[in-house]
């Protein structure tokens, strides 16, 4: 003899009143929904914290180029311009400093888009720089060489 009893598979009919299935066949399509949305809006949060990381960094850039065309219009002696020239490269790196400083307050420590000592070494060599122009006591060349050469180095690091 057979023990085997035909079972019928268990439906949403067995479950809860008429009402109670809505209830949850609702509630599981807004989660689902949810579930969908919060990925949509997890993927611009990504694609947007993207875009400003490379924003901060063109304008990093930018302001670099435009400090490496201002140190290299500098002659090696002092003349009248000097003085303004100077304060517009001291501008410039205050802006990179700036820009690397929004960049760190947004995505912490490991957002940091240029090294603390190359902004520190720019900073010295224009005090240095600003030093010698007030003087006036030996030539500027020296310093404006030690200058650029440490902006074309942040350029190279920031290439990479």
């Amino acid at each position: 003899m057979n023990s085997y009893r035909y079972q019928q598979k268990p439906t949403m009919t067995r479950y809860g009143t008429k009402i109670q299935r809505r209830v949850l066949v609702a509630l599981c399509a807004m989660l689902v929904l949810t579930v969908i949305g919060l990925t949509v809006w997890g993927l611009d949060q990504s694609t947007t914290i993207s875009r400003t990381q490379d924003r901060l960094e063109r304008r990093i850039n930018s302001s670099l180029i435009d400090a490496i065309n201002e140190v290299s219009r500098l002659t090696g002696g002092v003349q009248s311009n000097t003085s303004s020239k100077l304060a517009l490269v001291r501008q410039y790196v205050f802006n990179i400093d700036q820009m690397n400083n929004i960049a760190i307050e947004v995505f912490g420590e490991s957002g940091r888009i240029v090294p603390t000592e190359a902004i520190t070494a720019l900073y010295n060599d224009l005090d240095i720089y600003e030093t010698t122009i007030q003087t006036a006591t030996s030539s500027t060349l020296d310093i404006r060489t030690t200058t650029l050469t440490h902006l074309t180095a942040l350029q190279t690091i920031l290439a990479r």
